[in-house]
């Protein structure tokens, strides 16, 4: 790969990439490389210093296109010639208002933007701030746990649909009782799914407790409620175990890059008197990343 190094960050997935210059432009013949390298791997370190946002998005975009959806809700966005999309993900508050969002508790596995109908195939994070302990983030490789999922709990998940609500919050309980065919309500997905590129098999989760306040409570098809939730604890039991997952302890200028479609991620606490700022961006359209590869087909 040209003068860029990459070292394994786990036997089973990810890599962590040096000699590259986050800064300046990308040839085709780096990108092309480091994009067949994620799909081997799964996800990306790269060494960085701190980026500004515009160079921050100017890097990601050797990717794909970054969701530009408004994040005014949550902070005031920074305006990149027009792309406000840009997520802050802090605990810093400045005159009573939130620098970004998601605080300082500890979130549960996920992926982005689970409930589309294409979720982001990539996302990335960039540490501007980071903590000295704690606020580590995990990333799980669904696909090494299908493969090494007993085959009783394959047998029990094969063929089912994972139903997640629309309505992420649901505090009244009024989709209890709700028809989780309707697709008014509840986005279906089949619950064993194959990578679009590498043909890989994974079990796609989405997303159940993020934060302690918000539980997304999916259902599978042909499960009751209580019955979803027992077959959900046991396959988040298996995807948790150490053996599938990489914990990233931040430096500042670190930018990490993984698989949403094949990967879940979750943030473990820190303190909330120690300041944290990443940048954050699922990247919603690229053919780079869904381009095949011959080479990877199973």
């Amino acid at each position: 790969m040209a003068l860029l190094q990459a070292r394994n960050l786990t036997d089973g997935f990810g890599s962590e990439i040096s000699g590259l210059d986050t800064r300046t432009p990308m040839s085709v013949k780096v990108r092309d490389a480091l994009a067949d390298l994620f799909h081997r791997r799964q996800a990306l370190l790269f060494r960085s210093p701190v980026l500004t946002p515009r160079e921050y998005v100017t890097f990601i975009r050797n990717f794909g296109e970054p969701d530009d959806s408004d994040t005014s809700r949550y902070h005031e966005p920074i305006d990149i010639d027009g792309f406000k999309g840009l997520r802050l993900v802090s605990n810093i508050e400045e005159k009573g208002r939130n620098v970004g969002q998601f605080g300082a508790d500890e979130m549960g596995w996920h992926q982005d933007r689970w409930t589309d109908a294409a979720p982001p195939p990539a996302t990335a994070l960039h540490g501007v701030e980071v903590t000295r302990t704690g606020g580590r983030t995990g990333i799980a490789n669904l696909c090494d746990a299908w493969e090494a999922m007993p085959a009783g709990l394959k047998a029990r998940i094969e063929g089912r649909s994972i139903h997640f609500p629309l309505k992420v919050n649901d505090f009244e309980g009024s989709l209890d009782e709700a028809d989780i065919h309707d697709e008014t309500l509840f986005r279906v997905v089949p619950l064993v799914q194959r990578h679009a590129v590498t043909g890989r098999r994974f079990v796609f989760l989405g997303a159940r407790r993020i934060l302690a306040y918000i539980d997304t409570a999916p259902r599978i098809t042909g499960l009751g409620k209580a019955e979803s939730a027992e077959l959900l604890d046991t396959i988040y039991d298996h995807v948790a175990r150490p053996e599938f997952a990489y914990l990233h302890q931040w430096r500042a200028g670190d930018i990490l890059l993984w698989d949403n479609r094949c990967c879940v991620h979750r943030r473990e606490a820190f303190d909330p008197a120690e300041r944290r700022l990443l940048y954050g961006t699922p990247i919603v359209r690229s053919e780079l990343l869904w381009r095949g590869q011959p080479a990877l087909a199973s």
